[in-house]
């Protein structure tokens, strides 16, 4: 009796692990983890997107590195899980640098004091603002919290899928959703 009722508890245990490391849940935290983690087919989208930009080799250097930085110090909190069918949302709470307030208090600096980036000829020269911002978002370590509903449905196979992610939610993760 006390075998059997040993076997009916680590049953029990590993369909409650599989279970928590499986479904909607799971998906979401392997997808998140794989930005935390740099992992090579965040990278190549990131590359892909950076490569339709009207950046220079030195600018493309610089974002890139401003976006690697975001997703490795992304922190989440899984806050909910809804399944309807083959259809699920889950509520995922995450802190990233706040991109949007670094960018705009340099654009307003930039505004504000449009000689501190004049070349020698009296014109104002982009190029160090663009210097000046890209340090800004570098050296920012304000966060901002937002939440994502995430979007799944059930394939065929009876996996998990994330639905594409929406303009907002991406600007959310990347930390540049103008609040």
């Amino acid at each position: 009796m006390k075998k059997i009722l040993v076997l009916f508890l680590v049953s029990i245990l590993m369909l409650t692990g599989c279970t928590l490391m499986g479904g909607p849940k799971g998906e979401v935290e392997k997808f998140l983890n794989k930005y935390k983690n740099n992992d090579t087919v965040v990278v190549n989208e990131l590359n892909e997107y950076l490569s339709t930009q009207e950046l220079d080799e030195e600018e493309l250097e610089d974002y890139r590195e401003i976006y690697l930085r975001q997703y490795s110090n992304m922190d989440y909190k899984i806050k909910d899980e809804k399944i309807d069918g083959d259809k699920a949302t889950v509520t995922v709470e995450i802190s990233v640098f706040d991109y949007y307030k670094a960018n705009k208090d340099a654009g307003d600096y930039f505004t504000a004091n449009q000689a501190d980036f004049v070349n020698d000829d009296g014109d104002v020269d982009f190029a160090k603002y663009f210097t000046y911002k890209i340090k800004k978002l570098l050296d920012t370590t304000d966060k901002v919290t937002y939440t994502l509903d995430i979007k799944l449905d059930k394939n065929d196979n009876g996996d998990w899928e994330i639905e594409s992610l929406t303009e907002e939610e991406l600007s959310k993760l990347h930390g540049t959703y103008e609040y």
